[in-house]
């Protein structure tokens, strides 16, 4: 039975990202973890000279959020997820960050699913802080992330953006075999290149990957950094309509470079669709 970690915020676009999570598994057995996470915020801190009322404020976020949790609870029932899915609730005091660590240790997640909101009257989202800081800094577990406003469709076509510079490993390929094979769907590999041709070793770890994803189906495409890699990897994601983006998180990695505090503040990199990032298994 997989695990799913799905934190939320109440907002809508974290209720979107359970939504997708359902959809996407929906044929697999798995217990989700709805996950909120509260704080008092400066303010209320500065303005609170007891421990006492600071207990009493404590108190009320609590409230608020288990009482927020128990509301998605019924709507998620509402909803009609799979029958072999089952629903927990966790609320925590304390930044979501250190929380998903901590769980992310005590319970072994096979995924953390997050939304992010996108830019204000657009249909694109770019990694927000807090999908940012986890990305960043949980390095034990896939993390799927959903924009705004992108609803469960087909997973038919994956895209596999790689530079075929290191080796990969199992753990690092099974998150993608499961939903290629969970979906029946084609993986593309792509391969944005600056230079012309594969070097030996390259060429020695595409051949790897090809051993992987022999039992599903798959394809390579090599593309020109035209531009940026981000905007390489845009257009052929928009050229072979895919429907899920992944990418493993390792030393000088793609992502490495787009999660970069400059570049998410510019939102140079943008997407329409999920966005599985799978931490190095080095």
């Amino acid at each position: 039975m997989k695990r799913i970690l799905i934190p939320t915020d109440f907002s809508d676009n974290a209720w979107n990202a359970i939504l997708y999570a359902i959809e996407a598994y929906r044929d697999v057995p798995c217990e989700f973890y709805l996950l909120n996470t509260y704080e008092l915020n400066p303010v209320q801190l500065l303005t609170t000279v007891s421990s006492q009322r600071i207990g009493r404020f404590y108190q009320g976020i609590k409230v608020e959020s288990e009482q927020g949790l128990k509301m998605i609870l019924d709507d998620i029932q509402n909803s009609k997820p799979g029958l072999e899915h089952n629903f927990k609730t966790i609320s925590k005091s304390g930044s979501l960050l250190d929380t998903i660590n901590r769980l992310v240790q005590l319970y072994s997640f096979d995924m953390i699913v997050m939304g992010t909101k996108g830019a204000t009257g657009v249909k694109e989202a770019f990694l927000g802080s807090n999908t940012q800081k986890v990305i960043k800094n949980i390095s034990n577990c896939p993390i799927l992330v959903v924009p705004e406003d992108v609803y469960f469709e087909k997973i038919s076509e994956i895209a596999f953006a790689t530079d075929f510079k290191r080796l990969y490993h199992k753990a690092e390929i099974s998150p993608i075999l499961d939903f290629a094979k969970n979906h029946n769907a084609t993986i593309r590999m792509i391969h944005v290149y600056d230079q012309p041709g594969l070097d030996n070793i390259q060429h020695y770890n595409s051949n790897t990957l090809e051993q992987y994803f022999k039992k599903v189906n798959y394809d390579f495409h090599v593309i020109s950094d035209f531009s940026t890699t981000e905007k390489a990897i845009q257009a052929c994601i928009e050229e072979l309509e895919i429907n899920l983006l992944i990418m493993i998180n390792y030393e000088h990695s793609f992502i490495e470079r787009l999660t970069k505090e400059p570049v998410i503040k510019k939102m140079t990199f943008h997407t329409n669709i999920p966005f599985l990032v799978i931490p190095s298994d080095d």
